[in-house]
């Protein structure tokens, strides 16, 4: 089964079919037909066949039999998930209306024709308030809070655990949608055993990349230590140029082109990236110098050729995973955190019946001959972290800004 964050990684190589992507409207169907579809599916397009052929068919009997007990969209979509999780590939799960990456996919390929109809030629867009949940032991915990967002604009922090939103238990889309443009009231506690928190928000509705993109700027940062300045940025999504152009952007011509060493983190998001984004660090690029009729210079260079860090953990995922790869193999960035996710199938969505999406990994990938699925990339320096509780602070981030400041 695959961890679930309520934003995911995607695959940098994701394709996609004739995809029917619908807004969170409840079509009928009857479970056992929409399994058999399901099933015919995994069959004809799950990239390893042999495993299917040795594995599948007692996998699917199994689920089958427990197919009785599904009488709701969700029941179905777990036990769905249950079952494509025995495979144990990445990018393979089933989404209904109340996951949040249901609207990425839509949000990242809206401009695919069958996509932009069910859409009705409208922007994708989700309820949100900026916020990045995982479950821990069935608790969920705030574990990144869009820079911008309304939730960091409200006072919420990562570690913070969400005990309640107006009073019922958490649900990513569920617990805003009815709440657009009115407050909702989040109960949250900071500290184990603590009195809870009352913050009072009011969720948006925003296009996911957009939203991503809009965070990454805000995240820009130097951070002063030892009469060092230290940049930072988070790429919360690397599934798209834009983001790639806005990093290339900020330390070319924005604030961190000032720093004197620089953090870029991959933690949590979204995936996608190619790994020719590396070549920021290629020092084998000429500086460009411009000087105007009044004998003005400016330096314009293109490259990173300062210290750098790329931080990571368990939810860097594809292609952000790829980066870390070549950071290390080349020596461009030193690689702080933990271990990747090991995510690195390429990934195909598949439109359901009842307007319900599966995707599913239909190819596998190497980089520099070597297969990272199931294995992940190691940081350089190791640096476990339980952000359960932690009030914001960031033990990954803290332990960057002292390796940099060490180099310099």
């Amino acid at each position: 089964m695959r961890k679930r964050l309520f934003i995911p990684a995607i695959s940098m190589w994701l394709l996609i079919s004739a995809t029917a992507f619908a807004l969170p409207e409840t079509t009928p169907c009857s479970y056992p037909a929409l399994f058999n579809e399901v099933i015919k599916i995994v069959e004809k397009h799950f990239y390893n066949p042999a495993q299917i052929h040795r594995e599948f068919r007692d996998i699917q009997k199994k689920y089958r039999r427990q197919l009785p007990q599904a009488t709701t969209r969700q029941d179905f979509s777990t036990l769905v998930n249950a079952m494509l999780g025995e495979l144990n590939a990445s990018h393979s799960y089933y989404l209904t209306p109340d996951d949040y990456e249901y609207y990425q996919l839509g949000a990242l390929f809206s401009k695919v024709p069958e996509i932009g109809a069910l859409f009705q030629g409208q922007e994708v867009r989700y309820p949100t308030v900026g916020i990045l949940a995982q479950s821990f032991e069935g608790k969920e915990h705030i574990v990144s809070v869009l820079a911008g967002s309304v939730a960091e604009k409200s006072g919420m922090l990562k570690g913070d655990q969400i005990l309640s939103v107006n009073g019922k238990p958490y649900a990513p889309i569920a617990s805003l949608r009815p709440f657009v443009g009115a407050d909702v009231v989040f109960k949250i506690r900071r500290k184990e055993r603590a009195e809870p928190l009352t913050f009072r928000m009011r969720p948006v509705l925003v296009n996911p990349k957009q939203e991503m993109l809009e965070a990454q700027k805000a995240s820009v940062r130097i951070i002063e230590r030892a009469g060092k300045q230290i940049g930072y940025v988070h790429l919360y999504s690397y599934a798209g140029e834009e983001y790639h152009r806005e990093l290339h952007r900020a330390l070319v011509w924005g604030e961190l082109k000032k720093a004197d060493a620089l953090i870029i983190d991959l933690r949590y998001g979204l995936g996608g990236a190619w790994p020719y984004y590396l070549n920021i660090f290629n020092r084998d690029i000429p500086v460009l110098e411009t000087i105007d009729r009044d004998g003005k210079r400016n330096i314009v260079d293109s490259q990173w050729r300062k210290p750098a860090v790329y931080l990571v953990n368990g939810f860097s995922r594809s292609g952000k995973e790829l980066l870390a790869f070549g950071a290390r193999k080349y020596h461009l960035a030193t690689v702080i955190g933990e271990r990747t996710a090991g995510h690195t199938l390429g990934g195909r969505l598949f439109p359901l019946s009842n307007k319900d999406l599966l995707f599913l990994a239909v190819q596998s990938c190497r980089i520099d001959g070597i297969d990272l699925e199931g294995v992940g990339v190691a940081p350089a320096i190791e640096v476990p972290f339980d952000i359960r509780f932690c009030s914001g602070n960031d033990v990954q981030l803290e332990k960057a800004v002292e390796y940099l400041t060490g180099q310099l």
